[in-house]
């Protein structure tokens, strides 16, 4: 167990945990091409605590021509990962996942300068971690991280795109940016630019059970609704609501890649144990 996994699980055994604090995740993770596309360029991926009271969670969307995209996305996916067992970047805070994130942009953006198959690749990427009952979240470009809680469906994440900036200074309606034809134009990404800057939060949200956590690409959002994703959370395991996002987005034409990555926070129905984290 990396060092942080094991402060954490020591300050668990250390104490009795607060009844609010006294919670379990439900870890769900799913990406699929779709319909249309003959690749994979969306990569995802976790780490988490076994006693299932903290996890971090990525997802990426890469761009680029040949294997670009792909290339980028798991870089982007492993590194950070990586750097969760390092033992060097463990405090998980708002701070921490942007630095990791830039310092992940600067690793990209020096490979993407050559060979010339993996010129231009970049990524959109969001991730969450939650633990001691605080989530902390950080993203770049249009990935989303949306949470629900009792029935309502709120988008976390801020899209960096041309529309998204259209929409905030009032040049368009909701509507108008639903269906506007440059809704995919992102104006950030991770490793087109030597530096970038991932948004985030300065304080953590506090967890309530009930409460669930979706991270999604935007071949999932463009093609399910708010309304739908918080139905399909609230009425399922968080494995079974990845699945039919995904499903459910494929049967509506699928024409992006899609990846669906579900956190569900629950009471705890038995005691915390001493195990080691895993990799997914």
């Amino acid at each position: 167990m990396n060092s942080f996994w094991q402060r954490l699980v020591n300050n668990v055994l250390a104490r009795e945990i607060p009844a609010a604090m006294d919670y379990q995740l439900d870890i769900g993770a799913l990406t699929d091409r779709g319909t249309q596309r003959v690749n994979n360029q969306d990569y995802i991926g976790h780490i988490r605590a076994q006693d299932n009271s903290a996890v971090l969670a990525i997802v990426a969307d890469g761009m680029g021509g040949h294997q670009g995209g792909e290339v980028a996305s798991r870089m982007a996916v492993e590194r950070i990962m990586e750097s969760q067992g390092d033992g060097r970047q463990n405090k998980l805070t708002a701070k921490a996942l942007r630095h990791r994130i830039e310092t992940v942009n600067t690793a990209i953006y020096k490979q993407a300068q050559s060979p010339e198959a993996l010129h231009g690749m970049g990524t959109t990427l969001v991730v969450l971690a939650i633990e001691q009952g605080m989530a902390y979240y950080a993203y770049v470009g249009d990935s989303r991280l949306y949470r629900v809680r009792a029935g309502e469906c709120r988008q976390l994440s801020e899209d960096h795109t041309v529309v998204a900036e259209m929409l905030k200074a009032g040049l368009i309606t909701a509507e108008e940016a639903a269906h506007h034809p440059d809704r995919n134009v992102i104006t950030r990404a991770i490793g087109t630019y030597p530096n970038v800057v991932a948004d985030s939060p300065e304080q953590p949200l506090v967890i309530e059970a009930g409460d669930s956590f979706l991270l999604c690409s935007d071949g999932l959002y463009e093609l399910v609704d708010n309304a739908e994703i918080s139905q399909i959370l609230t009425d399922n395991t968080a494995q079974q609501a990845c699945q039919s996002l995904i499903q459910l987005a494929n049967s509506r034409g699928g024409h992006d890649n899609i990846s669906a990555m579900v956190i569900k926070v629950l009471k705890r129905t038995s005691p915390a144990k001493n195990t080691p984290i895993t990799r997914a």
